[in-house]
């Protein structure tokens, strides 16, 4: 726990003495004891909604630890959608898909002629949109 972390502990009395939960209890207890029947039929939307949420769950806790990924820094948490400019025409939003996504011409040509990978002559690192719009103080 942090240093400076309260705790409160709170009392909460039973139930014990009021009528209606200990009925509650005795069914409760009956239940237990009762033959369980699997034979009602699962309604299909019912188990799709489950089943599309727990592998939603699953791919979203599998993307947290693609924390090396670039394309994490854009969307870490994969049921947000990416949020569109209602004012670019197709091709200005696929030239703005491309820089978020680093791919480019000038980052990217090098696989495509099959030279090596082109580095910032003032950083030494290699050449990224991020690196060439933001950290790059020869660029900026």
């Amino acid at each position: 726990m942090a240093p400076r972390t309260k705790v409160v502990l709170v009392w909460i009395p039973s139930h014990v003495g009021i009528p209606g939960n200990e009925k509650v209890d005795e069914l409760a207890k009956l239940a237990l004891n009762k033959e369980v029947h699997d034979d009602k039929p699962v309604i299909w939307s019912d188990l799709k909604l489950k089943a599309n949420t727990h592998l939603e769950q699953l791919w979203q806790t599998d993307w947290d630890t693609e924390v090396d990924n670039k394309l994490h820094d854009i969307r870490p948490n994969l049921k947000e959608r990416p949020v569109y400019d209602e004012r670019l025409n197709r091709k200005q939003e696929t030239v703005v898909s491309r820089l978020r996504i680093d791919h480019s011409l000038i980052t990217h040509e090098y696989l495509l002629k099959g030279e090596q990978q082109p580095y910032c002559t003032a950083c030494e690192c290699p050449f990224a949109v991020k690196h060439i719009l933001v950290e790059c103080a020869d660029f900026c």
